[in-house]
């Protein structure tokens, strides 16, 4: 695992994707009870996390065709650039008491066009970084450190908003954008796939991406997995957990403690993904999703904070093996040209879910109330995880003896 790091390239990216990851998981805890506390509403907090959901979903379409246009290393400097300026401008407001719930959704959309454009662009640099037999390991490694800053992130923007406040801690957030832009600026030129006079009519490219997402049933049957998980778990998770951790429990110390177990388990998962230790990774983690289904149950019983943070480490292990086995998967049977448009479709059919998943979780909590909320989650997280489980294609994703077989039969 430590061989990727011995590229000075992949190095930098790695540095500074730790810089941005930690800044992210404050600003989720900060961006939650922000909101909170302009309105405490839950149907303004659910408007705040869909309108970027909603975005970012919208500005898929265009940034993965971009970042197989332009050089991806620029891309993603120059997004992370404009989440400096998003973030520094929602700080001030939030301390000079200025800010309004229309101002947050205004920000996070345009935050959220910087996600959508880094994101494709980082998944096509890597195997510019690295040769394919590192892919795995290289992954495994930005994984974990991923989810070891989202872990320390949560708990770490928890006791923030709680100390000094959400416009400190999202002013944080804009810290860690300019150390990852200034990391990645370090690298060095990296070309462009494609060049100018080879590329094709814009549509004729979102096509093209399109046409190789629909060709591959491993890939199309995933997306559609997670647009539902998305939808019926995860963006509703985000708009009750602030609420109810408000309610029974320590507020954002709690929900950010909660939060770290995940980012714990998810590290754990992508350390063992990328040792090549388990024969089939993406069994192990579809098992472990199921998890999930106990986190709201819990949550309805108000469960110790512990038992809590126990079961989210274990569904957190399922995540980190899943994201890795899922990020090289792509990457080794996506051609290098338009890695970066399948990824964007990738990410903009499961992220489809979010924008729905905030509207109906806000007001559902508001129609029925918080408890009816989180067991219709837990019952519909079943059936998804179920659905996930079924298909012996997906099923063998990672397999080391399923690679070879199912490179070759690729379009």
């Amino acid at each position: 695992m430590r061989e990727p790091l011995r590229h000075r390239g992949f190095r930098l990216l790695f540095a500074a994707q730790c810089a941005s990851f930690l800044g992210d998981a404050v600003f989720i805890i900060a961006l939650a009870f922000a909101a909170l506390e302009i309105s405490g509403s839950a149907a303004a907090l659910g408007t705040v996390l869909g309108s970027g959901s909603l975005v970012l979903v919208a500005s898929f379409l265009v940034s993965g065709v971009w970042a197989d246009r332009l050089p991806r290393l620029r891309v993603m400097v120059a997004a992370d650039l404009l989440r400096v300026a998003t973030q520094a401008t929602l700080a001030v407001l939030l301390l000079t008491d200025t800010a309004t719930i229309p101002l947050l959704v205004a920000l996070n959309a345009v935050y959220s066009v910087g996600v959508a454009f880094f994101t494709p662009a980082r998944t096509g640099l890597t195997p510019q970084l690295l040769e394919p037999r590192l892919l795995m390991a290289g992954n495994g490694l930005v994984a974990t450190a991923e989810n070891v800053m989202w872990m320390l992130g949560w708990a770490f923007g928890g006791l923030l908003v709680a100390a000094i406040g959400t416009g400190w801690a999202i002013g944080i957030d804009a810290g860690t954008f300019l150390a990852s832009a200034l990391l990645l600026s370090r690298i060095g030129a990296i070309p462009a796939t494609t060049a100018p006079a080879e590329r094709l009519p814009f549509l004729r490219e979102l096509a093209d991406g399109w046409r190789e997402v629909t060709s591959r049933r491993w890939l199309w049957l995933v997306v559609i997995g997670a647009t539902a998980y998305l939808a019926l778990y995860e963006a509703p998770l985000q708009v009750v957990g602030p609420i109810t951790m408000r309610a029974a429990y320590d507020g954002a110390t709690s929900w950010g403690i909660m939060l770290s177990a995940l980012g714990a388990g998810s590290a754990v998962g992508a350390a063992l993904a990328a040792s090549g230790r388990l024969r089939r990774p993406m069994r192990v983690s579809l098992w472990l999703f199921f998890g999930t289904v106990a986190t709201p149950l819990l949550l309805v019983a108000t469960a110790p904070l512990p038992v809590l943070f126990a079961t989210n480490l274990l569904s957190g292990v399922g995540f980190g093996l899943f994201d890795t086995v899922w990020q090289s998967a792509l990457q080794e049977r996506i051609p290098a040209d338009r890695i970066s448009r399948v990824s964007a479709w990738d990410w903009m059919g499961s992220m489809a879910g979010m924008p729905l998943g905030f509207a109906l979780a806000g007001g559902l909590v508001e129609a029925v109330g918080r408890d009816a909320t989180l067991m219709a989650m837990a019952g519909s997280t079943f059936v998804v995880c179920v659905a996930f489980f079924a298909d012996r294609e997906v099923r063998s994703l990672g397999d080391r003896s399923a690679i070879a077989p199912a490179v070759a039969r690729e379009p």
